[in-house]
């Protein structure tokens, strides 16, 4: 039998981290009292406590939602309507690939704690959450359909364990979750971005199922400004190519000039489609940042 994967270094998901979820599940209660419920309410035939509307009977129809008042007014046949609310289905699509487990603050581990806040969030309200890592496709051991608090500590222990790896491929990532769901939601993607084929393809694919997404871009300092010179050799923690280099100002320049344009791209293209965008770095604590997206309300519009 294999050895049990071993939690991740400087992760802990103990008493003060619980602390602080549970402080951001009360903010999250308060912001989005009204909007949660507006955002849950559909209309269906059947039996419930607020009536919406009616429509006309047709064929097949349940004559147990006939509305016989308005039949002995009318002499026509009415189904009666009712406001239902429906789970909120929350998925959260992290990004497990070997350039997440970079970073003067390691920004798997940041996203991971993330991941845990929003996912909490969402058990705590009976909401259904999937959590389901991806690195160069959809992992197959994802969690899905978290139910409430009571299962916390599972999500903790699966969380502690990710081990990153493999290559970044978004666009064949997303299109495996919608194979997989016809069930619309709210769709948060936790990442870097850093997939050779380029990010908008996989974005694209949630656009289709008509779910709300939001997306996380996640960042280190070392990234937006690294602090290296002279003679070296970089190497791809994802390819293992390589290749020696001379890093001077100019070069450096040039690699903040590139990383601030896929920033903006990623950003840009949000915007343009209807999603919600954040830029995560790493040097946030992970409750701020949180309870800005939450002030923001983003996850529910």
């Amino acid at each position: 039998m294999a050895a049990p994967a071993r939690a991740r270094p400087e992760l802990e998901f103990g008493a003060e981290f619980l602390r602080k979820l549970e402080v951001l599940n009360v903010i999250a209660r308060k912001i989005f009292a009204g909007a949660l419920r507006a955002d849950r309410q559909s209309v269906r035939k059947g039996v419930s406590a607020e009536f919406a509307d009616h429509r006309s009977y047709v064929p097949g129809d349940d004559f147990r939602h006939v509305d016989w008042h308005l039949f002995g007014r009318l002499e026509e046949l009415f189904l009666k309507l009712y406001k239902e609310e429906e789970n909120l289905h929350l998925t959260l699509l992290l990004d497990s690939s070997l350039s997440m487990d970079q970073g003067a603050r390691n920004k798997l581990n940041y996203a991971l704690q993330v991941a845990a806040a929003l996912a909490y969030i969402g058990m705590s309200n009976m909401d259904c959450v999937h959590l389901l890592p991806f690195d160069r496709r959809l992992r197959d051991n994802g969690l899905w359909g978290l139910k409430g608090r009571g299962q916390v500590f599972r999500l903790f222990d699966y969380l502690a364990r990710l081990e990153p790896a493999q290559h970044t491929d978004l666009a064949r990532s997303c299109r495996e979750f919608i194979g997989k769901t016809r069930q619309r939601g709210i769709v948060v993607v936790l990442s870097d971005f850093y997939d050779l084929d380029g990010f908008q393809p996989g974005l694209r694919y949630l656009k289709f199922p008509r779910h709300s997404v939001y997306v996380l871009h996640v960042v280190d300092e070392l990234e937006e400004r690294p602090d290296i010179r002279g003679d070296l050799r970089l190497v791809d923690c994802e390819a293992g190519t390589h290749r020696e280099i001379n890093v001077t100002e100019g070069l450096l320049a040039r690699y903040e000039d590139a990383f601030g344009r896929l920033a903006r791209g990623v950003e840009s293209f949000c915007v343009r489609n209807e999603m919600g965008y954040c830029l995560a770095r790493t040097a946030v604590p992970f409750d701020e940042l949180v309870l800005k997206i939450l002030r923001r309300g983003g996850l529910v519009g």
